[in-house]
């Protein structure tokens, strides 16, 4: 009976498939009371005056919310909106028509002032100034420096220097946000599409100096997220506090433009440097800034710029560098976490650079890796990070091998002879996943099945089945026997939730200790059950001759014939972990048209232990698709005056199935497994982490292949690029 490795299908898929799923806006509640938003129209602008008393005046309008509410409705900070679809106050009504109806009726006097939107124009002197009180738009600033990095590019063969660009995304989840809540005079609870709810807990709690002890809040099925639903919002705090205030049940859910609008964006790094290597070659420094374009709040701009400075030497041995990594205000939507979150960028730029010495020194690409990459770990990067366990120059080459990299290049040479033109790109990549302590709750039940309850709060990724099968094997029982739960504040102390691959890992691990601690506790009642010491295997305690199964022994507890705690809490802290491997893309391109369609990816990581193989492959499947998106197909765009010209499906272009190419997944045989309990390092991020490059030098190889030349500085590459790189446009 052992169930991890094992592909087995998710047990949260039944009630998804079958219409069972209960989203925050599936939610029923009787006399619910339904909330909305005034958003400026303007980038930026001065809020004179807001003048709510029409909309007051509409029948089914309960109360509005404005500048003058105060705390916790503190619209407009200093007086002004910063990005367009800020909100500037907030209706409350009887039914959603006659909420839009009274939305309309909300006159605002906004003053508007010039807008920046480019985050390098946003650094220059006399720059329009998002936050006035700081007297600059760069938010923060970072030096990291390891080396001596101008004596090594003095020292160096040649030199480079270029701008790489990666583009602003919108993560466009299925489900757009969504709050209900709900006071009933004692307590707060709160329904909440969020990927923490234990820290919306406590920013709701401490906003309205609550005890912790009175809100709970509750992650139902949530359609996606991919870091969008990691910051708690505004809109969070907004309608919980209109809830107590009210004492009326309060529910909003964002329109599709709404979300798109004022949910966090991602990506949207630039990296500006020169970089130093031999004829040979090896690279020998970095030096240069790293500029994420923060948007109008810093929530997440600081943190995504550190990180891919932090990771951009990747699993290569250069140790002179020397980065600032900035953070910039622009009159656009906060950038957040997306979907690798700075790990993604950091792979870019140095993949980018990699293929740019293969290209300067005419050497193969798995060539000039080869040359670069740090032998093996444990390995300290240059800026303390500590790689834990992998075999680098090896995983290239079983990689490489695994993959048919050389292979697919025959055929693509061979395909073109028939007029079929293909490129083939590869990547290599190391990322960092895991942080911050887990907890997990266990108990059993009198029947001898077992409730785990956990602080993680997967929104689609299977993470309840993946664990399952780990306790189950910890506990020797049927995996029938556990139940897993999570999203629940009263069911588990606490939590970080789900972000940075670190789910199966952390919560995981925790759920392990869980399971053992509780073993032990119940060892002891079989030891007074048996009147002799015991050995456990497989659900059944041995001893003296004599056997009992722990669901006996649980049921003897129950029964007042032995004692144990039934129910353990364990808090687990993790340490990072470093998964890392090769992905090979294929395209094929249309020279009359720029056209690039997506046809294989083929995937080798090293992600330590893979507890269900079906649901890693598929982590791999979505994301994957997800970095095609970004390679060539989605863009953030907004004008001059800081319009967001891509507001909804219409204008922003994500990959669907058609877009979608064919996959190969492979995991490594042998795999360097972390030192957590679960030994897993993590597969969330991985293909959003490794593709883009990879689809990016496909594209120039196919151009190359084509009778072009191109070289791609950012993402994504459009029609048009393609057509300019084979001189017809």
């Amino acid at each position: 009976m052992r169930y991890v490795g094992k592909p087995i299908p998710r047990f949260e898929d039944l009630p998804i498939l079958y219409g069972g799923a209960r989203y925050v806006d599936d939610i029923e509640i009787p006399g619910v009371l339904y909330a909305g938003f005034v958003r400026s129209p303007y980038a930026h602008a001065r809020v004179k005056r807001v003048d709510a008393s029409e909309a007051l005046a509409t029948p089914g309008v309960v109360a509005v919310f404005t500048p003058e509410s105060g705390r916790p409705f503190d619209f407009a900070p200093g007086g002004k909106v910063r990005y367009q679809g800020e909100a500037v106050a907030m209706v409350v009504a009887a039914d959603r028509y006659k909420l839009y109806d009274a939305l309309e009726k909300v006159y605002v006097d906004y003053e508007p002032l010039p807008a920046v939107v480019d985050p390098i124009r946003a650094m220059e002197p006399g720059a329009p100034l998002v936050e006035e009180s700081l007297g600059t738009n760069i938010s923060h600033v970072e030096e990291m420096r390891a080396g001596d990095a101008e004596t090594a590019l003095r020292a160096s063969d040649r030199t480079v220097e270029e701008v790489l660009t990666i583009q602003r995304i919108i993560p466009s989840a299925m489900e757009p946000r969504g709050v209900l809540a709900i006071y009933d005079g004692k307590s707060l609870t709160v329904y909440d599409s969020t990927q923490k709810p234990h820290i919306a807990k406590r920013e709701i709690a401490a906003s309205l100096d609550l005890p912790l002890s009175a809100v709970r809040v509750i992650q139902p099925y949530v359609g996606g997220a991919f870091g969008s639903k990691i910051q708690i919002y505004p809109e969070e705090i907004r309608v919980a506090a209109a809830a107590y205030a009210l004492r009326r049940p309060v529910r909003w859910t964002a329109t599709r433009s709404e979300d798109f609008k004022s949910a966090t964006h991602g990506r949207a790094i630039i990296l500006r440097y020169k970089a130093g290597f031999t004829r040979d070659g090896v690279l020998r420094a970095i030096k240069g800034e790293v500029i994420a374009d923060a948007g109008a709040y810093d929530w997440g701009g600081r943190y995504l710029a550190e990180t891919a400075a932090e990771m951009l030497p990747g699993p290569y041995r250069v140790k002179d560098l020397d980065l600032r990594a900035i953070s910039v205000l622009t009159n656009k939507a906060p950038l957040g976490p997306y979907r690798g979150a700075g790990r993604p960028e950091a792979t870019f730029f140095i993949e980018r650079i990699m293929d740019l010495i293969a290209d300067e020194t005419g050497l193969d690409p798995v060539e000039v890796r080869r040359r670069n990459l740090v032998e093996r770990a444990p390995y300290e990067n240059p800026f303390g990070l500590r790689y834990d366990s992998g075999e680098y120059l090896e995983g290239l080459a079983k990689g490489i091998e695994a993959l048919g990299y050389y292979e697919l290049i025959r055929q693509a040479e061979a395909e073109k002879s028939r007029g079929k033109i293909l490129g083939v790109g590869l990547s290599y990549y190391i990322e960092i996943t895991t942080y911050g302590h887990e907890v997990a709750v266990i108990r059993a039940e009198p029947d001898g099945s077992f409730l785990v309850a956990l602080g993680i709060a997967p929104h689609g990724q299977g993470d309840a089945t993946a664990i399952a099968q780990l306790v189950a094997d910890e506990l020797g029982v049927p995996m029938e026997k556990i139940r897993v739960v999570w999203g629940d504040t009263d069911l588990v102390p606490d939590g970080l939730g789900t972000d940075g691959s670190r789910s199966v890992t952390a919560g995981g691990s925790a759920a392990i200790l869980a399971a053992r601690r509780l073993k032990e506790e119940l060892a002891k009642a079989a030891e007074a059950l048996l009147g002799t010491p015991v050995e456990y295997k497989d659900g059944v305690f041995y001893g003296g001759g004599k056997s009992i199964s722990i669901g006996e022994v649980v049921e003897a507890v129950y029964r007042g014939k032995a004692k144990a705690n039934l129910e353990v809490t364990e808090v687990y802290r993790a340490r990072s972990t470093f998964p890392y491997g090769v992905y090979v893309a294929v395209v094929e391109l249309d020279p009359e048209t720029g056209v690039v369609k997506p046809v294989l990816v083929r995937s080798y990581d090293d992600v330590g232990q893979v507890v269900n193989p079906l649901l890693a492959a598929g982590q791999v499947h979505g994301g994957v698709l997800q970095a095609i998106g970004q390679a060539l197909y989605e863009e953030a765009i907004y004008d001059q005056d800081g319009n967001l010209l891509t507001p909804n499906f219409a204008f922003y272009n994500v990959p669907t199935a058609a877009e979608a190419p064919r996959y190969e997944v492979h995991f490594a045989e042998n795999p360097h497994k972390s030192e957590h309990p679960t030994g897993t390092k993590g597969i969330g991020e991985a293909p959003t982490v490794a593709t883009t490059p990879a689809v990016v030098r496909a594209v120039e190889d196919a151009i190359r292949r084509a009778g072009g030349r191109a070289r791609f500085r950012g993402t994504p590459i459009r029609p048009e690029d393609v057509l300019r790189a084979l001189g017809r446009l």
